[in-house]
């Protein structure tokens, strides 16, 4: 299972010095590692591109216990002889982790056109991973075949071992109960933002952002993972609308028995009918529907394995301790008010000093002749 990263340098030799330091196999592609620094800088200088982004760096690892160093260097190689056609590609092969993995590096400019390197985007990490996977499979190496269903970062894998429940986390929740209780897209958008003050944005016809109260900038959808992108949640709301339209329930509905309807636990003859044939409960007040989801969470954990009362609790929670905090914040401390004071106590020192200086050097005004 073969991962894949991008970045870019403003200091190639910085970056060579890191992965050469720690390389267990090194190769080089239209140059050689012992001299990758000079080579670089001379194809640089040549073609007067010294400046700005001087190499940019691929990392592939590679699952653990999986692969040896050696097989790893030469499948770096192979990928950074696909990959770099016309630039110099140094590969360095660390070993000093579980997953061995690559570091290729890459010279900005061609040294046959004198062309800069282009691989920035998605299309770019998209493409890299191809040639990759394309590889991994020519060695009968694993490959990942589907995105992850939830993505964590490191910060939020540190989170989690203190027990601290992340804003992230508190997204995915609210998103996953809403998916579960919503009949359309349109109201999965409503009811976070009315429940939880989470506003959705949708972006072009594929991407969905949301922002959650305490935050001030939006977090895309393909950043909490694979179940929270615009596409996963509009098929969801498909095939319950093609559901509804066969006479199929929705899978939390399968348990329930005699004409209750266990999501709702209310009578089926409190079920009215839409203009569109489909079927919606009555809307009772704010407050009994609220305790009647709060209800419902409690009944629903058989399907879903976090609690959902206590996400919504801790959403309310962050937000008014957020609120709180940036209270505070917006009111000056004993330190703030008595830097101010001394501050206006010497621009009116100097101020003093100013007006004492210019009378100091005025001319004294003549008298008139006396009559």
């Amino acid at each position: 299972m073969a991962t894949i990263k991008l970045g870019t340098t403003k200091s190639a030799n910085a970056l060579i010095s890191y992965a050469e330091k720690r390389a267990e196999e090194r190769t080089g592609v239209n140059c050689s590692p012992e001299t990758a620094k000079a080579q670089f800088k001379a194809t640089r200088t040549m073609w007067g591109k010294n400046g700005g982004i001087q190499a940019h760096h691929v990392i592939q690892s590679f699952k653990p216990e999986e692969i040896t160093p050696e097989r790893a260097n030469q499948v770096g190689q192979e990928l950074a002889e696909k990959l770099g056609k016309g630039h110099e590609v140094v590969v360095y092969t660390h070993s000093d982790t579980k997953h061995i993995h690559n570091h290729l590096v890459i010279n900005s400019v061609n040294f046959e056109t004198g062309y800069k390197f282009q691989l920035h985007g998605k299309k770019a990490i998209e493409k890299v991973r191809e040639l990759s996977d394309d590889l991994c499979k020519k060695y009968d190496l694993s490959i990942v075949d589907q995105p992850a269903k939830v993505r964590y970062h490191q910060a939020e894998y540190g989170l989690a071992k203190r027990g601290i429940v992340s804003w992230k986390d508190e997204l995915r929740q609210a998103i996953d109960l809403e998916k579960e209780t919503a009949n359309s897209f349109e109201e999965f958008k409503d009811n976070l933002k009315e429940k939880y003050a989470i506003e959705v944005s949708l972006r072009g016809k594929k991407a969905i952002n949301y922002k959650h109260p305490s935050q001030k900038r939006n977090v895309r959808g393909r950043r909490l993972g694979a179940d929270y992108e615009r596409g996963t949640i509009e098929n969801v709301f498909t095939r319950e609308s093609q559901s509804r339209e066969e006479g199929t329930p929705r899978p939390s509905q399968l348990a329930g028995t005699a004409g209750r309807n266990e999501r709702t636990e209310q009578p089926d003859e409190k079920l009215h009918h839409r203009s569109n044939g489909s079927r919606r409960r009555q809307e009772p007040e704010f407050d009994e529907r609220v305790a009647s989801d709060r209800k419902n969470k409690r009944k629903n954990t058989g399907r879903n394995a976090f609690d959902y009362e206590k996400a919504r609790d801790a959403v309310t929670q962050s937000a008014r301790t957020n609120a709180q905090f940036a209270e505070r914040l917006s009111q000056p401390d004993a330190r703030t008010r008595r830097l101010e004071r001394e501050k206006a106590r010497a621009a009116e020192r100097a101020n003093r000093a100013k007006h004492a200086e210019r009378d100091r050097t005025r001319p004294p005004k003549q008298r008139g002749p006396e009559r």
